[in-house]
């Protein structure tokens, strides 16, 4: 379909609602995939030093495996209920409750590990930690965008029990090293012996290579060659990839798929990049991006725009785009920019951001390129979502009071996002990795059990589960229509 035939054929629908505002600003602003760089501190554990650590205690340590209901239903999502019982502030905050919170994280631990028999080697945690660490103590505060620091330690209190001695955590995102200190979150990790590995290292070639693990996907629609940190992919660990239950304005709910590019080092982690600008931002990366990218993503945007998926251009980017003259106009502003110096630089990037604003193609690029990533890499030895004090964009904190764990992301993601109120057949980033094969987005055909002491339950009619109802960022802007979709 030629691109003038698709506005016109969905100039009513879900390609063609309101310009967002916003052109009149600064350029750099322009673009909402940038974030702002800082790096780990003195007194930080970096990559090389967390692995000789963990060299040095891997004797005696015997490595976990989830029991045996995961590994023989490898595309089962299994529910356990939370049970945190809370009440709110006179401000309408939950209150705190990190006792709750640690014996739950090691309730789930005796739920969904065994000890193995394999000694040596390693347990990695990657627990989504990326915000709310804001004044002193703040790791007590129920948080909705991140995993409860208690969950954590209770957690890897239950690996211990079972002969996993040998553990540590890792972040790389928009957590500094002060909030970790000045929240008191690294005395609790200290006291339950869980070092923390802070890969915020910039620029990228502050890496070290024997601190990095490479990657190849020779058919990546985006990303050909990658890499993550160590440990979480090395041979002998034990990964467990735990994302927390919120939402996002680009992948719209955000959980154990994008919580792996935690473990992607600063440059190649950043897959939340513009289609617009992703090579000018990351050009020392371009090397490893498929050349053709940008053509791929747009044509693969326009197959999933006739089959209507929802919310695919609520900022009628898409629309604006072929109004300044579509891929041959941007190209020719790409060129320009490229070409530019000086002042004439930033009037450049001005005019490319004019064709082409940077939340075009978002979604579509993203959750693209997070396959891509997802497609090449070992399976977790589980995936789990910490859901039990979910975050919307305008409900605020929600007791939603689940985990969900399983071996499949894409299936642990979909019962997830059904869980917060968004039907998983209708996230855009699950139909796309459906269409992958990276495991099934259908809700109704998903394996689901409950999960408790007495062995899982099946759940007969996932209809039954209990949803609660969180809004989705929707590129930044209020949602529109009902949160149930």
């Amino acid at each position: 379909m030629k691109r003038r035939e698709f506005i016109f054929r969905y100039g009513g629908g879900a390609l063609a609602l309101p310009l967002a505002a916003g052109s009149a600003l600064p350029a750099e602003t322009r673009d909402v995939s940038l974030q702002n760089f800082k790096n780990i501190s003195e007194g930080s554990l970096r990559i090389e030093d967390g692995l000789a650590l963990l060299k040095n205690h891997e004797k005696g340590n015997v490595r976990p495996v989830v029991r045996e209901e995961f590994l023989d239903n490898p595309g089962a999502v299994f529910i356990i209920e939370g049970g945190i019982v809370t009440g709110r502030d006179s401000d309408g905050s939950y209150k705190p409750c990190p006792d709750q919170m640690e014996r739950l994280g090691r309730r789930v631990g005796d739920l969904v590990f065994r000890k193995g028999r394999e000694t040596g080697g390693r347990t990695f945690i990657k627990p989504n930690m990326v915000s709310g660490f804001r004044g002193e103590n703040s790791l007590e505060i129920c948080h909705g965008g991140m995993v409860h620091p208690f969950f954590t330690v209770g957690l890897v209190d239950a690996l211990r029990d079972i002969g996993a001695t040998n553990i540590a955590a890792g972040a790389r995102g928009g957590m500094t090293n002060e909030q970790f200190r000045q929240s008191g979150c690294k005395d609790l990790f200290d006291a339950h012996g869980l070092p923390l590995i802070e890969a915020n290292v910039q620029p990228f070639e502050n890496y070290r290579r024997s601190e990095l693990l490479w990657h190849n996907n020779p058919n990546g629609m985006v990303n050909r060659r990658f890499c993550t940190y160590k440990p979480a992919f090395i041979d002998g660990t034990a990964f467990i990839n735990i994302a927390h239950a919120h939402t996002h304005k680009v992948g719209h709910t955000t959980l154990t798929m994008k919580n792996i590019q935690g473990v992607m080092p600063r440059g190649y982690g950043h897959i939340c990049d513009s289609w617009a600008t992703m090579d000018i931002w990351r050009r020392e990366f371009r090397e490893d991006f498929n050349p053709d990218y940008r053509s791929a993503i747009e044509k693969s945007y326009m197959k999933h725009g006739e089959m209507r998926y929802k919310y695919w251009d609520d900022g009628g980017f898409y629309e604006s785009y072929i109004a300044a003259g579509g891929y041959d106009a941007f190209m020719k502003a790409h060129h320009d920019y490229e070409k530019s110096r000086g002042d004439d630089r930033k009037k450049a990037l001005e005019h490319l951001y004019d064709v082409a604003d940077s939340r075009l193609f978002w979604a579509e690029q993203w959750a693209q390129r997070m396959t891509d990533v997802i497609e090449v890499l070992p399976t977790p030895c589980v995936n789990m979502v910490e859901g039990v004090f979910g975050r919307g964009h305008d409900s605020g904190i929600v007791l939603t009071n689940f985990v969900a764990a399983g071996r499949s992301m894409t299936a642990v993601d979909s019962v997830a996002s059904w869980l917060m109120g968004h039907d998983p057949r209708e996230v855009p980033y699950l139909r796309i990795a459906g269409e992958r094969g990276l495991g099934n987005n259908d809700i109704a055909k998903i394996p689901i059990y409950m999960l408790d002491g007495n062995g899982p339950r099946p759940v007969k009619d996932y209809r039954t589960l209990k949803r609660h109802s969180l809004g989705i960022y929707n590129y930044g802007m209020k949602e529109p229509g009902p949160r149930f979709y």
